[in-house]
């Protein structure tokens, strides 16, 4: 497959027109090294000079001599790969960038966040735009416009109209069957870009051999990046008995004791999958919002095909997998905006669950996760309880379906494909 347009990359070139330097975040082989390489100096019109710490010949010269080595490049983009392996970049480049005379412009990258804005909070505060690359989204792969997503629509009308509803009417069968064909295949697969290369259905060994190596070098290479440690072989269990639970409430306690380790042990692991973007952790909602700091939240493991390498192919229910893809969809999108709405799950105290809840600066959209073909009266529970709690106009079931269907007044099943394309 060819190079897949990144919806990002548009605001990351606008920022880069105005800002000297920006950071882009994001796993490994997410696709960072090529945005900075062959999209981002190709659009600006640019020449660059490329670096990468992952070597360590190069650490070595930049600690010893980086302002001489970086005033001496001649091109006008320099592309900083991996610069959570050498810290003491950050202070060089904050000379550079605040130097009289230097018009020089800086990528910087890293596949540790926490790091990485660290390093960008002690010295480079305010003069650095900060980005996140994720894996490919549902939208890029059917290359459609992030622009135009439905799920943006909606949030903008707070409605859903008449002539959304027919709208999928105007898709035809052999389109339909493709974007289908292209959202099954990330469910299962994941969204890294290197096993979108890998086409063909026949190529599923070799979509899986790829997982296990990328596995492979996280442990070997992102880990020690964030925390050494001395027994590997209880990271690894508590990243399987974590990632078992993709989707469901943390218990940390829960986790210490099926693993034999202690409960401040389970709280640094996850502190290392968060840090590498192995995990994300998802808050519960309340109108108090020092609740939220102190309620247990949920964890998800976003990338479906590295959580079968991790857990084997019966590992986690089609329910939690599928509520899984979902949260990864809503992070991607949730980048995407000029203004970043923010993301929770909702939980009664009478037990009543909504998964995701969307919160604007003027709007709360409550969104329930179905993973079966078909939704009815009873699915809607959860989502109605929750707008007349909150006096909210709309919400939506998100399902694997062909059709737009009001199930409760003002609550529509509203198909997977069609919410993120």
């Amino acid at each position: 497959m060819d190079y897949i347009e990144r919806a990002i990359a548009g605001k990351i070139i606008s920022r880069f027109q105005q800002k000297r330097i920006i950071a882009i975040t994001g796993a490994r082989q997410t696709g960072k090294t090529t945005l900075c390489k062959n999209i981002i100096p190709k659009t600006v019109d640019k020449s660059f000079k490329y670096y990468t710490f992952d070597d360590p010949d190069e650490r070595i010269r930049f600690k010893n001599s980086a302002v001489r080595i970086l005033e001496n490049v001649k091109e006008q983009i320099i592309i900083l790969d991996e610069v959570q392996k050498i810290p003491e970049i950050f202070d060089p480049l904050k000379y550079l960038i605040d130097k009289e005379g230097q018009n020089k412009k800086f990528i910087i990258t890293g596949s540790s966040q926490i790091l990485l804005i660290k390093g960008i909070k002690e010295t480079l505060a305010g003069r650095v735009s900060l980005f996140n690359l994720y894996p490919l989204s549902f939208s890029e792969i059917s290359r459609k416009s992030a622009k135009t997503l439905f799920l943006s629509r909606l949030i903008e009308q707070q409605r859903i109209l008449k002539k959304d509803i027919e709208e999928i009417n105007l898709i035809s069968s052999e389109e339909l069957r493709d974007i289908l064909n292209k959202r099954d295949k990330l469910l299962k697969w994941g969204g890294y870009p290197p096993i979108w290369k890998i086409d063909g259905d026949d190529k599923n060994i070799e979509k899986t051999d790829w997982l296990k190596d990328y596995r492979k070098t996280y442990l070997e290479r992102d880990v020690p990046d964030v925390g050494s440690f001395t027994n590997p072989e209880a990271f690894i269990l508590a990243q399987k008995l974590l990632t078992f639970r993709t989707g469901q409430i943390l218990s940390i306690s829960e986790i210490a004791k099926e693993a034999g380790i202690a409960v401040n042990t389970v709280k640094r692991y996850i502190y290392i999958l968060g840090a590498t973007f192995i995990s994300f952790l998802l808050n519960p909602y309340f109108n108090n919002t020092s609740k939220r700091l102190i309620k247990s939240p949920k964890i998800y493991f976003p990338d479906n095909g590295l959580n079968r390498v991790i857990v084997g192919e019966d590992g986690v229910s089609k329910g939690a997998l599928y509520e899984t893809w979902i949260f990864s969809e809503l992070l991607k999108w949730k980048e995407l905006q000029d203004i970043e709405p923010e993301i929770y799950f909702y939980k009664s105290a009478s037990g009543l669950e909504v998964d995701f809840i969307v919160k604007t600066e003027s709007f709360l959209l409550p969104i329930e996760v179905k993973s079966a073909q078909k939704v009815g009266y009873a699915d809607g529970r959860s989502i109605e309880s929750f707008l007349k709690e909150y006096r909210i106009p709309i919400g939506i079931i998100v399902y694997p379906g062909n059709e737009i269907i009001e199930i409760r007044k003002n609550i529509f099943a509203v198909p997977d494909w069609f919410l993120f394309s």
